[in-house]
């Protein structure tokens, strides 16, 4: 069988991807799997890319090429280079959170791990998913959205919304993650301040409520429809106001902080659980996700956000259910299979019915 283990792409969380697919690749190495770098440009590329240093010598790699309809790769002469079986998702952010590879996947009819389109979508894009979240009756920050052009032409609409929520208030990139152009605003000048710099990596933005003083819980859940392992919840620990890039992958002490389980009541943890597979169900996810929630001084939880494709794939947060690296990423491409499977199964062709003429013939 042969894996491909796909990571980089043209994202701004490029170079946490890589991270993740090394760590993948290592985990399933005894397979001999076929590792895709896609570069910065978004072409395609493999070779031996079992360390980190192995990706910066991109441009040593060879090219590839999918095709729609063919589960093969192609050498830039159009030669078949290898098949694809099944491909193992490491990729973050734009093109590869997004629905976009997935589309992609499918046409070429290759499984692959993780969400499908709609769903990896609707969880990257944050004001489709907090609509998704306040239909299902699950507690979430006050917010709104607004776009480039709005907040160009008309300021004065959008102040109105944004003093409804009122200070202190987060902007982030409607459609980004790892913390990248998330910004906090005190006062008008931060707003704009913070506004602008979100503007720069996506063309909208959302505006939320500020929690202060609060407590952060990721939990994580493993599996598909009607058959979903969920985690124990997790505490990150020893940050103010948001953890951010530099926190998680920049190599700051603060990021190798975590209370594994977390040091909090039952009943809390239980709940934390509960909205994990109840979001995991409730938006068709598949694979494995990572849900995480906040927990204010009042005792009230809010729920933050999902990742389709969370760093590192959350391995770890199965490793007390005594599943493996290798074990997991198995697990996460028969997911993928059934998946297929499933799909192939569908009805691709009708047949329209013959129209009668006039005379009922």
């Amino acid at each position: 069988m042969s894996i491909a283990i796909i990571f980089g792409g043209r994202s701004c969380e490029h170079n946490v991807s890589v991270v993740t697919g090394v760590q993948i690749l290592n985990a399933v190495r005894a397979l001999d799997p076929l590792p895709i770098y896609i570069d910065k440009n978004g072409e395609w590329r493999t070779g031996e890319l079992y360390d980190l240093e192995a990706a910066k010598e991109w441009k040593k790699l060879k090219k590839v090429y999918p095709r729609p309809g063919s589960q093969y790769l192609f050498s830039a002469r159009g030669r078949k280079f290898a098949k694809i079986d099944a491909a193992v998702l490491c990729l973050h952010g734009h093109n590869g959170e997004d629905g976009c590879i997935q589309g992609l996947l499918e046409i070429c009819g290759i499984p692959y791990t993780g969400s499908g389109v709609l769903a990896s979508a609707v969880c990257m894009d944050k004001s489709a998913f907090k609509q998704f979240v306040k239909n299902e009756g699950i507690p979430t920050l006050p917010y709104t959205v607004f776009s480039r052009k709005e907040f160009n032409e008309n300021i004065y609409k959008v102040a109105d919304r944004l003093n409804e929520i009122g200070y202190p208030l987060i902007v982030k990139p409607a459609c980004l993650g790892s913390s990248i152009g998330v910004g906090i605003a005190r006062t008008e000048a931060e707003l704009v301040e913070a506004t602008r710099a979100a503007f720069e990596y996506d063309n909208r933005v959302i505006t939320e409520k500020l929690l202060e003083n609060f407590r952060e819980f990721n939990c994580a859940a493993l599996g598909d429809e009607g058959d979903v392992t969920v985690s124990e919840v997790e505490e990150p620990i020893g940050w103010k106001e948001f953890l951010s890039y530099k926190d998680k992958y920049a190599g700051a002490k603060s990021a190798a902080k975590r209370r594994y389980p977390a040091d909090i009541p039952t009943e809390i943890s239980e709940e934390i659980k509960r909205l994990t597979k109840l979001v995991f169900e409730k938006a068709g996810l598949s694979g494995v996700v990572r849900v995480d929630f906040m927990l204010s001084n009042d005792g009230t939880l809010y729920l933050n956000e999902v990742n389709t494709l969370p760093g590192s794939l959350a391995a770890y947060f199965f490793k007390r259910h005594g599943i493996s690296e290798k074990e997991f990423v198995m697990r996460l491409v028969g997911i993928a299979e059934r998946r297929k499977a499933a799909a192939d199964r569908l009805v691709y062709s009708y047949n329209v019915p013959a129209i009668a003429g006039k005379d009922g013939k």
